[in-house]
């Protein structure tokens, strides 16, 4: 009997590549989604508790430029696009969110806990503030934004400002 290592409640790709838990491959979707480049937004609706943050953990994976993926994704249906893997992997800045652990009884624990989710974000792209592109006043916001400080506007917006930065910080959208 075959034993299948099944990855119950981790939804982290890389996670599960590296322990070799048992995974259906979806790589097949980071080309589906190239397809259509003119496409602005990609929205991926499914059902709750249906892979929707393990496919973002995966796109991330694929397409962030702070990591090298190319053992995560070995044998799996995208590491035969040479192609697309020479052109995509790796090559853009990415930002992951997930509202996953976002919930509450009403508007302002949910806000509360999506003002630290950002927060959190900012932290983990802390290195961006050493761009020299950037402006005092971006500076300020950032570190607004990552200390959990910012004004509602600000969150609002956070991820248009994060995405300014990046793309200012590598050269790249």
């Amino acid at each position: 009997m075959i034993n299948l290592n099944i990855p119950v409640g981790i939804s982290d790709f890389a996670q599960i590549r590296q322990n070799e838990y048992y995974y259906v491959d979806k790589s097949g979707l980071v080309s589906e989604i190239l397809k259509t480049p003119a496409t602005e937004v990609t929205l991926i609706t499914r059902p709750r508790r249906f892979g929707k943050t393990l496919g973002m953990s995966m796109l991330y994976n694929f397409f962030d430029i702070k990591k090298d993926s190319r053992k995560l994704f070995e044998g799996l249906e995208i590491s035969k696009k040479d192609n697309v893997c020479k052109e995509w992997m790796n090559q853009y800045p990415v930002i992951f969110l997930t509202f996953k652990n976002i919930d509450g009884l009403n508007f302002q624990g949910a806000y509360d806990q999506l003002v630290y989710e950002i927060g959190s974000l900012f932290e983990e792209h802390s290195y961006l503030t050493d761009c020299e592109q950037l402006s005092e006043n971006e500076r300020q916001m950032f570190r607004r934004l990552q200390n959990q400080q910012a004004s509602t506007v600000e969150i609002s917006r956070s991820l248009q400002l994060l995405l300014q930065i990046m793309n200012k910080y590598y050269g790249k959208e």
